[in-house]
């Protein structure tokens, strides 16, 4: 009893101290910590909460011992930006796009942090109009910068010669003298899609999205958030002189390599059909400025012992699409857009040459000791013409490492193919086409790409994306394989879930994929033939879901303030009302009555005399008055002097009457205070009777009017409200600021 006397006290001098806190009730203190919980729980629990489900030791089965290559793939992440939704208001679209962006921070953080993968590949579409944004216009070339691309192969100096150049990857591409035609030379040049819809964004526009996409997915932090990363500089790179001619600064570029722990593979290369275009659609200028930036779309890499290709399926679709007349593309349409199909074609047409080398130079870093032999890739010095027939052969009898095919685009599948229960939204995708997409390829070109990448390899499976939904199917094909025997094979492909969760689905997704294929220095696979390929689907949160829960939770708040608002207006109005009755505590003092010597009462509160109450109510301002009376005159009247500068003294009843209880109990009373009466009216001037206690100002000075229940009701549930708006509003801000 003690410690809660004690604890009472403190809390009323606290109240007392800070009248803010009286407004917080034990309802408001209870909505606030049950806010504060959810919030907490819809911004941070839950995502963490998927993500750590989908841990790889919960679902991947491999022979004990095994040291498999975890990898993540996200597809369609598709930067939310004006092109998004062109109808939504600014307020809305900004919100829209720093929630989506936020969402893909955390989740892709918690990816990191949680699961560790050892790479992470991208399955296009990562901007959302970044076809749509016009780009920066190249200056001409000099007669000596033409001359000096001439001497490396990449410029004829001519329109009538074929020029072969060398890829990163030590691939072959044959440029045709259409390609150097006069109408091929205009198709540089950036033309603004839907009728110059969106023109007034260019190239800050794109600029912007692709630093956005580095702070979501690039950032140190982002890709190992547990680990302290450091940047050192590893080397410089001065201005190439052909850059410098054609205005460019003569600086040295410091390039910069991060440690302090594991490094984890990134792959953003493969472009989807909101980066480019789709078939005809695609833009040499925009396709240039993609890969200037996110990589080779057409590009062979080696992960956990086996070969990913990937291809430029939007470019590719130039050579074979579904018509608006229906069919395919004809011969002659092809051949109008070769200049956009064409490096994907050639790519595949020479597929062998880079995925034996990448797989050479894999095997080499894999097994150092290991010693070349007659297999090794014929190398070639810069400059050297090497006939495509040769090339063929030097790589005939390489390592083949099992093969995963990439490309953005789904292939061909019969129409209602059911993508399995897995799917979200219906049951297939359906084979149809539209500005700028295509949701698969056309049977013949999925059959093309099959055949020519399966003479690299054995292919084990197919990745895609596009669709925003999941979808899990099997194709069926005669295919020929790098040892050249022909068999049929069922390719399993996996469409990838959309990472954002402004692209039409309510549970976004990534894919987890564990590969484990042993092997020895000659890239031979080790113990018994078995699947080398395992994946599972992670579901992340359903945002949309959260922000109706929160609007549910609002909704439940606002009634449980109404309901506990009506109870306290309902309570005060049946209580007695204390400023009306006297109360426990006066905050006036009240002196005792007396009479005087005629029998009439005098009521004296706060020193006042109110015995008289026909005198005059007015009163006069000066800097004294005198008030005498005479012996025959009321003995209850005094002698009051008054000043200016003190309105309220201390006075003391001086009349000798041995009936007046003032005298009678002097020196056992407080020193009496004269009231200040009536602010508001100084220039009146009244006699003793005027300072009277409430009964005499009554008729003169109007007492505060009696609230309704309603009115009582109505201001307790706004204040209730403030009060958890702010607490739990706050708590938001901070948890949506904090990541």
């Amino acid at each position: 009893m003690h410690l809660q006397h004690v604890a009472s006290h403190h809390i009323q001098a606290i109240a007392r101290r800070y009248p803010i806190l009286r407004q917080i009730s034990p309802t408001a203190i209870l909505l606030i910590l049950f806010w504060v919980y959810a919030i907490h729980y819809g911004e941070r629990s839950v995502s963490s909460n998927h993500v750590k489900s989908c841990n790889w030791s919960e679902w991947e089965h491999w022979p004990a011992g095994a040291t498999p290559h975890h990898l993540v793939f996200i597809a369609d992440p598709q930067l939310v930006d004006p092109h998004t939704y062109p109808g939504r208001p600014w307020p809305l679209s900004a919100l829209t796009e720093s929630y989506t962006d936020q969402y893909m921070a955390r989740n892709f953080r918690l990816i990191n942090e949680q699961l560790d993968p050892d790479s992470v590949v991208f399955l296009g579409d990562l901007l959302d109009g970044g076809r749509e944004w016009s780009t920066s216009k190249a200056r001409a070339l000099t007669a000596h910068q033409r001359k000096h691309l001439t001497d490396l192969g990449i410029k004829a100096p001519g329109t009538k010669r074929s020029v072969e150049t060398s890829l990163s990857f030590g691939q072959s591409r044959t440029v045709s003298s259409s390609s150097l035609s006069e109408r091929d030379k205009d198709s540089k040049a950036f033309v603004h899609g839907e009728n110059g819809r969106w023109r007034k964004w260019g190239p800050a526009q794109w600029e912007d999205e692709y630093d956005r996409f580095g702070r979501i997915f690039l950032d140190p932090r982002q890709l190992y958030p547990k680990s302290d990363r450091e940047a050192h500089v590893a080397g410089e790179v001065s201005t190439h002189p052909t850059s410098v001619e054609n205005g460019a600064s003569l600086v040295k570029t410091e390039q910069y390599a991060i440690s302090g722990g594991k490094t984890r593979r990134v792959i953003t290369s493969l472009p989807g059909n909101h980066d480019l275009g789709f078939g005809p659609g695609v833009q040499l200028a925009v396709r240039d400025r993609h890969e200037t930036r996110f990589g080779e779309g057409n590009r062979v890499d080696v992960l956990g012992n086996h070969t990913f290709v990937s291809i430029d399926a939007p470019s590719l679709a130039a050579y074979s699409q579904f018509e608006s007349g229906g069919g395919d593309s004809t011969e002659a349409q092809a051949e109008e857009r070769k200049a956009i199909w064409q490096p994907t074609m050639s790519f595949m047409g020479t597929v062998q040459a880079p995925v034996a080398k990448s797989t050479s130079d894999y095997l080499d870093d894999l097994f150092p000791d290991r010693r070349p032999d007659g297999r090794t890739l014929l190398q070639r010095s810069d400059g050297e013409s090497t006939k495509l027939s040769k090339l063929t052969a030097a790589v005939q009898g390489q390592a083949q490492l099992p093969v995963i095919l990439l490309s953005h685009v789904p292939l061909y599948r019969d129409p209602d193919t059911d993508c399995g229960k897995l799917r979200e939204l219906g049951k297939a995708i359906s084979i149809r086409g539209g500005y700028q997409y295509q949701n698969a390829l056309t049977r013949s070109l999925s059959t093309k790409i099959a055949q020519q990448i399966s003479v690299a390899g054995e292919i084990v499976h197919i990745f895609s994306g596009d669709d925003h939904d999941y979808c899990d199917v099997s194709h069926r094909w005669n295919l020929v394989t790098g040892n050249g025997k022909s068999r049929l094979q069922n390719i399993r492909e996996v469409t990838v879930k959309s990472f954002s969760w402004a692209m039409g689905v309510r549970r976004p997704g990534f894919l987890l994929v564990s590969l484990w294929n042993p092997v020895n220095d000659k890239g031979e696979a080790i113990g018994t033939a078995a699947a080398t390929v395992q994946t599972h689907l992670c579901l992340l949160p359903d945002q949309l879901g959260i922000f109706l829960t929160y609007a549910q939770l609002a909704g439940l708040t606002l009634i449980i303030l109404l309901v506990r608002a009506i109870i306290v207006a309902i309570r005060g109005n049946s209580t007695p009302d204390t400023e009306d009755d006297e109360p426990d505590v006066p905050s006036r003092l009240a002196l005792i009555r007396s009479r005087s010597p005629d029998k009439q009462p005098i009521s004296l509160t706060n020193g006042f005399s109110t015995q008289n109450k026909s005198l005059s109510k007015s009163r006069q301002r000066a800097a004294s008055t005198s008030l005498s009376s005479t012996p025959a005159q009321d003995s209850s009247h005094l002698s009051v002097q008054r000043s200016h500068n003190a309105r309220i003294r201390s006075v003391s009843p001086h009349t000798p009457s041995p009936s007046n209880g003032l005298i009678e109990k002097a020196g056992l009373y407080p020193q009496v205070q004269w009231a200040d009466p009536s602010d508001d009216e100084e220039s009146n001037v009244g006699s003793v009777g005027d300072y009277g206690d409430g009964d005499s100002q009554g008729k003169w000075k109007r007492r505060p009017r009696k609230q309704s229940v309603a009115r009582r009701a109505w201001g307790e549930f706004w204040r209730g409200l403030g009060v958890v708006g702010v607490g739990a509003g706050g708590w938001y801000v901070f948890m949506v600021r904090t990541g």
